[in-house]
């Protein structure tokens, strides 16, 4: 009788740990973002990141998916240049809309190397040499020892936590940078999101199921050029856009950013850099991350290194030791690299200190047709 008790506790303690592991697999498993067919889009699509909830973070990673999986649109990565919608050559409106070049175009301010390294990684089953990616570097990533901020992994590493966790390449990046800058903040904002994900799930487990949206037509590579394209035609047309707002103020930069920021300011006088040493150390790692998950992957990835104003900063030589290690990673994994800190800098090639103007979206756009359509 006692034996025969023994027996049913064990059998009962064995079920109920079954059912708890059960459980707890099902819970995990349901908090990964989970992709599916996409609706139909405009040619150019901009998203800062994934969204705030649970749809929209479903929809724009699955749009990811998709580009980097068929290679059906080109997948551009940056930070705050991205956001100057109001140009007419930024990629996703100039090669979207008038060389029929779909464009998905991800990031915003402080959007930088490990952080574009996590989103890919959590998609790295979509990586292979269908995907054409672009990568803007800014000079600014690089100041001090650079890295990642702690808000902006929140912002893009969170929502992909379950995915990041079954991926060896974003595993060892999310431990490395916890053990690094992880704080009691960061881990709570971890468990919320993780907490919201679930309670959602449980509420869509019982709300009426929405129409499925017909899914976006998946193509085997980028439609045609729609014509020729005279580029020094339009550089003069991107020139002459720009020079219109400056009114040739002693900077070169358009008249509403030097009225407000450069006026008291004497020319070259500026510093770009902060005192301390400028190694870079943090965000060459990272970006050493990056570049090493897309030639894994075999990834037909292009990198441009943007510009700073050299009409305004007077110590731009402070970053030549990091564009050598930048152009020793090119060249150790075989990523073609476009330099435009270093190119001869053109009049509206930056429309304030910093930020590409018409003329140097122009040239990214004349770079990246020779790369992904030569």
């Amino acid at each position: 009788m006692f034996t025969r008790t023994l027996r049913q506790h064990a059998l009962a303690a064995a079920l109920a740990l079954s059912a708890a592991a059960a459980c707890g697999w099902w819970a995990w498993h349901s908090l990964a973002l989970k992709t599916e067919p996409v609706p139909a889009a405009a040619p150019g699509i901009y998203i800062p990141n994934l969204g705030n909830t649970l749809q929209e973070q479903t929809r724009n990673l699955s749009r990811m998916s998709q580009a980097l999986r068929t290679g059906d649109r080109l997948v551009i990565l940056g930070s705050s240049e991205l956001t100057s919608n109001d140009l007419r050559f930024v990629p996703y409106r100039y090669l979207a809309d008038e060389l029929q070049m779909p464009v998905l175009a991800y990031g915003h301010s402080g959007f930088q190397s490990l952080g574009m390294q996590l989103v890919l990684a959590a998609l790295a089953d979509d990586l292979s040499p269908a995907s054409r990616v672009v990568v803007m570097l800014s000079p600014g990533w690089f100041d001090g020892d650079g890295g990642l901020g702690a808000d902006e992994f929140k912002e893009h590493a969170n929502p992909l936590l379950p995915r990041l966790l079954k991926q060896p390449e974003g595993r060892a990046e999310l431990a490395r940078w916890l053990r690094d800058k992880g704080d009691a903040r960061v881990a709570w904002s971890m468990v919320a999101e993780q907490a919201y994900v679930f309670r959602q799930r449980l509420v869509d487990l019982w709300a009426p199921a929405y129409a499925a949206p017909v899914p976006e037509r998946e193509r085997e590579g980028p439609a045609a050029a729609a014509r020729v394209v005279d580029w020094d035609a339009l550089a003069s047309q991107a020139q002459e856009a720009e020079q219109s707002q400056m009114g040739g103020n002693r900077y070169a930069v358009r008249d509403e950013f030097f009225n407000k920021y450069l006026r008291s300011i004497p020319e070259g006088g500026k510093t770009a850099y902060q005192p301390q040493p400028l190694t870079g150390r943090d965000e060459l790692r990272e970006l050493t991350a990056l570049m090493a998950l897309l030639r894994q992957h075999d990834v037909n990835a292009l990198f441009v290194m943007q510009p700073l104003h050299p009409m305004v900063f007077k110590d731009l030589a402070r970053f030549e030791p990091i564009q050598r290690d930048v152009a020793a990673l090119c060249q150790r994994y075989a990523m073609t690299c476009m330099d435009m800190y270093s190119a001869p800098f053109e009049v509206g090639m930056l429309r304030d200190v910093q930020h590409l103007g018409e003329l140097g979206w122009l040239r990214v756009n004349q770079k990246i047709a020779q790369v992904f359509r030569p």
